[in-house]
């Protein structure tokens, strides 16, 4: 019986971060989240060089730093994406590491992946408007949307991550986009 898949590299991408983000609701485990957002976000990165895209928000930081401090900085960044995938040389090491991180490397793959398909995704959608709602203070918005989101964060926030997950699913599934 034969149980092959013949997956793209963007499919395989989105289907990463639709596990991530039903994990990330669901309080799943930081470092499998992790690996699965640093591997879709590695491949979505790729693609977009390819097609000429511009950067993402991680390699836009590369503008502000000097080119003879890109390896270090390059090495912060997939810090945490390498020591969870290789033990060729450290096989001992241990690692602090701060989940927070990778809910913005998640966010950065679900823009790009949207600027490069034109698809936003059900899941994508919610979880960028978590990212909203939750961290409002870094975003730059119109005036219109920095109120509605003031308001709705009074309504959906204090219930939770998994509450507002359930309830913004059940009204996707709904409405069926």
């Amino acid at each position: 019986m034969d149980k092959s898949l013949t997956v793209s590299k963007l499919d395989a991408a989105k289907r990463q971060l639709e596990v991530f983000i039903r994990l990330y609701f669901n309080s799943g485990d930081p470092v499998a989240m992790h690996t699965l957002v640093a591997a879709a976000f590695g491949v979505i990165r790729d693609l977009n060089k390819r097609r000429g895209g511009d950067p993402t928000l991680h390699e836009s930081i590369f503008q502000n730093v000097k080119p003879e401090h890109h390896k270090l900085l390059r090495d912060k960044l997939t810090e945490a994406q390498n020591f969870f995938k290789h033990a060729d040389r450290d096989h001992s090491a241990m690692l602090e590491f701060n989940p927070d991180s990778t809910e913005f490397m998640a966010l950065d793959a679900c823009s790009k992946y949207w600027e490069l398909t034109g698809e936003l995704p059900p899941l994508f959608q919610i979880f960028r408007s978590w990212m909203m709602l939750t961290n409002q203070e870094i975003f730059i918005l119109p005036k219109e949307q920095l109120d509605y989101l003031e308001s709705a964060a009074k309504t959906f926030v204090p219930k939770g991550k998994v509450a507002y997950f359930n309830d913004m699913l059940s009204m996707v599934m709904k409405s069926g986009t």
